[in-house]
């Protein structure tokens, strides 16, 4: 620039437009004498994140001239933000078990910090070729800002029946196009088909069976043997006494019999027949129900007539969201998670959280993303149970 007035003056530097809070003019003001020129950087720098979107930004820059306000000039620019890949992953668990050739189940995240979606492929991997890893799916999308999840298969090559557990390492490559390799490392501890304790207790059990015939022909037998004979001398004579008294009762329920019987046809031909008593109607069988609550839909209530019955929860906060997650139970607070603690959070009950009729199990968020540019919260929570007939 150039000072054309008659004066000296100073002119002050600043940026408008989307980039001012990441913008900085060096210097941010100058004094020329007259016609005296001069020359100030724009330096931008765009955070990393995925608020900012690629593509084409404008702004501008006005001087501000310290003697004569109303010269102050204007001059617009267009900064061009280029798409950033920031791709990490991580595996959970890092470790897991097996028997025999059965297949251990891990998990990959992947976050995409950046502010483009982002194509990532996956590649299992042993370097000792002794176990064979499958990811599903190969291939994921995942939008800016956001995780995705990979599901990891490991199964050993070859089984083995007895013995210590063997340890495999394996990796998972995550390959993002404009973007680095990223490597989660996982080991698989692969038991033997036959467990640990089965020799011993296959010892255990020939020593007790041995230990038992010895006390049996030893010692049990010969007192058994005196004892049956004994046993089945008492037994005649007792089979005798009983037989006998067996027929004199006999003939006495038969008698009695059947004077009961000839009392009851003189009540019958005497007494009038009793209406039929109407039967009820059985309820309906419970049905399965599942229904998600999130802001938009954050009321679950129990319809006339009806109760939930409320058995598996499964809290979701896909975007990695900061703040609190309420649930309540007509107005009692049942549970309150904070965002920032889990992805997915399953929770099952054995005894059922009832919502009677006519009461609401309610879902409520309390967001806290840090700023300038706080997103909104978005996470759900999916409810299934069973649905109870109560009345008709």
């Amino acid at each position: 620039m150039k000072n054309t007035g008659p004066v000296l003056d100073s002119f002050a530097f600043s940026v408008l437009g989307e980039p001012a809070p990441w913008a900085v003019c060096e210097p941010d003001a100058i004094s020329l004498f007259p016609g005296q020129g001069g020359t100030a950087q724009v330096l931008l720098r765009p955070p990393v994140t995925s608020d900012l979107p690629y593509g084409p930004v404008p702004f501008a820059v006005r001087v501000a001239s310290n003697e004569d306000p109303p010269s102050s000039v204007v001059t617009e620019g267009i900064l061009e933000i280029a798409p950033l890949s920031v791709v990490t992953a991580d595996m959970s668990p890092r470790t897991g078990w097996a028997r025999g050739k059965r297949a251990s189940r891990h998990r990959v995240a992947v976050d995409n910090r950046g502010n483009a979606p982002v194509m990532v492929e996956f590649v299992g991997c042993d370097e000792a070729d002794t176990a064979k890893v499958q990811v599903r799916p190969p291939v994921l999308e995942v939008p800016p800002g956001a995780a995705a999840f990979a599901q990891v298969h490991v199964r050993a090559r070859h089984r083995f029946w007895h013995g210590p557990a063997v340890t495999h390492r394996f990796q998972v490559i995550t390959h993002s196009r404009g973007g680095n390799a990223v490597r989660s490392d996982g080991t698989l501890l692969q038991e033997a088909v036959l467990p640990r304790w089965l020799p011993k207790a296959t010892a255990l059990a020939a020593a007790a069976a041995v230990i038992v015939v010895a006390l049996w022909f030893g010692v049990a037998r010969p007192i058994v043997r005196n004892a049956a004979a004994n046993a089945a001398q008492t037994a005649a004579q007792t089979v005798a006494q009983k037989a006998a008294q067996a027929v004199a009762q006999k003939a006495a329920r038969k008698a009695a019999q059947n004077a009961v019987l000839q009392e009851m046809k003189k009540i019958r031909s005497s007494s009038p027949t009793p209406p039929p008593v109407p039967k009820k109607r059985a309820l309906p069988a419970p049905i399965p129900f599942a229904q998600t609550l999130d802001a938009g839909n954050p009321d679950l209530s129990a319809p006339p007539n009806h109760a939930l019955a409320i058995t598996d929860l499964v809290m979701q906060n896909p975007q990695a969201d900061q703040g609190t997650l309420t649930l309540s139970l007509s107005g009692v607070v049942l549970f309150s998670e904070q965002l920032a603690d889990f992805r997915d959070y399953d929770l099952h009950f054995i005894t059922a959280i009832m919502v009677p009729t006519g009461q609401s199990f309610t879902f409520a968020v309390s967001c806290a993303n840090p700023k300038p540019k706080p997103k909104p919260c978005t996470p759900v929570v999916l409810i299934t149970g069973m649905n109870h007939t109560t009345a008709r």
